[in-house]
Order: C-alpha cells, then sequence, then structure tokens
C-alpha cells in the first residue's frame, strides 16, 4: 500500500469515526444538559498538506534530496550499461566478424540487455522499499508535531487536502504552515540532516 492510499484510508477512518461520534452525540444530546453538552458541536476542524509539508519542511527537502540522489545513481548506472548495449550493437553491425564472432557477440548483447532489465528491476524495488522506508520516518516524525499543534489549537479533527476528496472553502482551516514552522523548530540545532552520499 503506497503513502497515499494509506493517508486516504486514514483518512475516511477519520470521517467515519466522526460520523459515529457525531451521531452518539446527537442521540445522547437530550439525555445531557445543554450546559455541559460542547462534544462534537465545539470540537475545530483543520486541514493539512501532507504534500506541501513534505515539500517545504527542512525534513521534507532533506528527504527529497537523499531520493534524488539515490535516483540520480540509478539513472546514471542505467544509461552507462544503456551506452554500452549500443556500442556492443554498433560494433555488430559495422565490423567485419566472422560467423562465429558475430554469433558470440549478438548472444552478449541479448545477455547484456536481459542483465540490464533485471538489474533495473531489481534497483527499483530496492528504491521504492528505501522511499517506503524513508516516508515511514517521515511522518513519524511528522505525527507529535501535528498532534502538538493540534492541541495548541483546540482542534479536534483534521483531514488531509486531498484534491478531488478534500474541498476546503476556508483557507483560515489550512494549518499546514503552523505545523511545518513548528516541524522545522522541532528539527535539532543546526537544521536538519544533510542526506547521505
Amino acid at each position: 500500500m503506497n503513502f497515499q492510499a494509506l493517508v486516504r484510508a486514514a483518512v475516511l477512518v477519520a470521517v467515519f469515526q466522526f460520523i459515529v461520534v457525531a451521531q452518539t452525540n446527537a442521540q445522547d444530546q437530550s439525555a445531557v444538559p445543554p450546559a455541559t453538552s460542547a462534544g462534537v458541536a465545539g470540537a475545530k476542524i483543520a486541514v493539512i498538506d501532507i504534500d506541501r509539508i513534505a515539500a517545504e519542511s527542512s525534513a521534507g527537502k532533506v528527504l527529497f534530496e537523499k531520493l534524488k540522489v539515490e535516483n540520480d545513481k540509478i539513472a546514471a548506472e542505467r544509461a552507462k550499461r544503456q551506452q554500452d548495449i549500443r556500442d556492443m550493437e554498433a560494433r555488430l553491425t559495422s565490423e567485419v566478424l566472422s560467423a562465429d564472432a558475430r554469433g558470440q557477440l549478438s548472444r552478449d548483447v541479448e545477455r547484456a540487455r536481459t542483465d540490464a532489465q533485471r538489474w533495473l528491476e531489481d534497483q527499483q524495488r530496492d528504491f521504492q522499499q528505501k522511499q517506503q522506508q524513508e516516508e515511514a520516518v517521515f511522518q513519524q516524525q511528522l505525527a507529535p508535531i501535528v498532534e502538538s499543534v493540534a492541541k495548541e489549537h483546540g482542534i479536534g479533527l483534521i483531514f488531509r487536502a486531498t484534491p478531488g476528496l478534500t474541498f476546503v472553502l476556508d483557507p483560515n482551516l489550512d494549518i499546514t504552515p503552523l505545523v511545518i514552522q513548528a516541524f522545522d523548530s522541532a528539527a535539532p540545532s543546526g537544521g536538519a540532516a544533510q542526506p547521505q552520499e
């Protein structure tokens, strides 16, 4: 399950829980005196844009840089392997070769193509695993910051801003800038860790 699908599922669960609590409170409201029935009616709701936090926070920038460095290494090695295959193909068509040498070089080209394809699949799988691990660490770092901002501002429910799913009519509900500021302030002194080479 990817990062966005996981977050969407969490949002749907939160909405479902909110509806259940709202219905329960509405049913129980007749039994509760008006002075003590603040419950859901007094709860604040906010919206948060996780993608923006990842793009604008120091920790998010470090994450993107780390993944970019890794992706650039894979791209450079892929380009080298493709060039090696093109060079072999050029020799195959331009050199005067015996039938045996041509057959061997043709097999070498096919083997190089197969090896390059397997290598790329392995690298993509490894990269996706690293990306998921890094995103999980990022979420673990972010969660207490979001909770802290929510408590500080008395927010009872936070929706994730997801294009097509979340429609925000009041921009004042967006606490993304507050979370980015708190996230950056919580980073160790000297800023966020530098990406590893």
